[in-house]
């Protein structure tokens, strides 16, 4: 018996060939790796992209080639602001099919070339993928084949889209369609001997519970909490950076505002600590929120930078850099999306990370800032609740009011650096990362699962 093949569908690109990407495309590379290093396990993936191709030579990633920007469901990402909504039914039609046919065409020729067949088939994000996997079960089995059990990992912003419609609140943006369509198609029922879906994993217990509330015919039992896994190739402890942080973070370059300069990472007079944000600039993210309280900690006496990592849509690009022109932030810096490596680069040169977000999914960036040694802050919300403890850093109260929301954070990174969590936490953080949350643990840990509940 040959190794075990696993097949997973993304709904983003990877982060390779300069292009960035989102935190599902991030996490489905690294599953994908992970799946590798077990033992008698082999994995092959497919994934869109409009910069990236097919590598020659490359038998176990394909990519599923647009001529347009990746479809999303909520929110923007950091190299898509196209939205599912924005297509015509015509065009998700045509996109359903076209990645059927590539997705079948793919499965047959490893299954040709290896001689042994696909036992698991994965699909993330609860939306388009897990019903391309049914289509592709149901033409199996059309031809006399075994079915395929199928998992989907729910990752967040499709059930934020699915909210959106419930709530009717902006129909022009979100209008009743896609919902309806997954109810349609029976994806989620159980009981349907056609049904799509046979585990269902979720990366927080708040998403266990999103997604119960919107697909309640799911059997609660069937679903297993997946907590995500960070990448241990790029982010563990650095303290060689941390102590020469004045002449590396100088490398860094400023992302400006149309018609700016970009200016390096070094402010004048030196500095006294540092604060990270890694986000993408999405109203979720409340990024205003840690700029408005950078403007109390900057002025309390210690000298304090504020890095941050990220993009998004030319208009809250520039929203963002006027703010920081209002508030009069003197020594903030906005330097753009990174890769990997820069990410963990930063986070090894902070004395703490901050990460506001209203109800986070999970909150991969804060394992990835954990597991480089260094301290976390961020709201009492969403993923970030079942994992961020006393021993590595706060939550601080959630809350709809951005000003108080911004009057905690700016008195929770004062507290960190009078304390000096970096010294007092940050060791602690790394471990309990690496203990808990590699990426390798985390897939090993879902597929015992999965064999769990799919046994017989």
């Amino acid at each position: 018996m040959g190794d075990r093949l696993i097949f997973q569908l993304g709904t983003n690109n990877w982060q390779r060939d300069g292009e960035f990407a989102p935190g599902s495309g991030i996490l489905h590379e690294a599953h994908h790796r992970a799946y590798d290093e077990l033992d008698g396990v082999r994995a092959y993936s497919m994934y869109p992209s409009r910069v990236q191709r097919t590598r020659p030579g490359e038998d176990d990633v394909r990519v599923f080639a647009l001529d347009h920007d990746i479809p999303i469901c909520e929110s923007v990402s950091p190299v898509s602001s196209y939205r599912w909504h924005a297509m015509g039914p015509d065009e998700v039609d045509a996109y359903r099919a076209r990645l059927v046919a590539e997705v079948t065409a793919f499965i047959v020729d490893v299954e040709a070339a290896t001689g042994e067949e696909f036992s698991l088939f994965i699909a993330h994000h609860a939306f388009m993928n897990p019903v391309v996997l049914r289509d592709v079960n149901r033409a199996r089995v059309a031809d006399g084949r075994a079915r395929v059990p199928v998992v989907c990992f729910a990752h967040g912003t499709e059930l934020k889209m699915y909210v959106h419609e419930q709530r009717g609140e902006d129909p022009e943006e979100f209008p009743w369609r896609f919902l309806p369509w997954m109810q349609q198609e029976n994806i989620f029922d159980y009981a349907d001997p056609d049904h799509g879906v046979d585990v269902v994993a979720s990366i927080s217990s708040e998403q266990i519970e999103a997604f119960s509330a919107i697909f309640p015919e799911f059997p609660r039992d069937r679903i297993v909490l997946s907590h995500n896994g960070y990448n241990q190739q790029f982010f563990h402890p650095a303290p060689e950076l941390y102590d020469d942080r004045a002449s590396v973070l100088a490398g860094f370059t400023t992302l400006p505002p149309p018609g700016g300069d970009p200016q390096p990472v070094a402010p004048e007079g030196g500095f006294d600590a540092v604060v990270a944000f890694v986000g993408k600039f999405a109203d979720w993210k409340r990024l205003d929120a840690l700029l408005t309280a950078a403007a109390s900690y900057e002025r309390d006496g210690r000298r304090v930078l504020t890095v941050v990592a990220g993009s998004g849509p030319v208009e809250q690009q520039q929203k963002m850099h006027d703010l920081v022109a209002e508030l009069g932030l003197e020594r903030t810096y906005l330097v753009g999306p990174r890769q990997q490596p820069e990410l963990a680069t930063l986070f090894a040169c902070a004395d703490v990370g901050v990460f506001p977000s209203y109800r986070e999914p999970f909150g991969l960036v804060f394992l990835e800032c954990m597991a480089c040694g260094t301290p976390v802050i961020g709201a009492d919300s969403g993923g970030p609740r079942d994992f961020v403890v006393d021993a590595v850093g706060t939550l601080v109260p959630e809350t709809d009011n951005r000003r108080a929301l911004a009057d905690s954070l700016a008195a929770a990174v004062t507290t960190a650096l009078d304390e000096g969590w970096k010294q007092a936490k940050g060791p602690e953080a790394a471990r309990y990362a690496h203990d808990g949350f590699s990426v390798v643990k985390q897939v090993s840990d879902l597929l015992a699962e999965v064999d769990r509940l799919t046994a017989g």
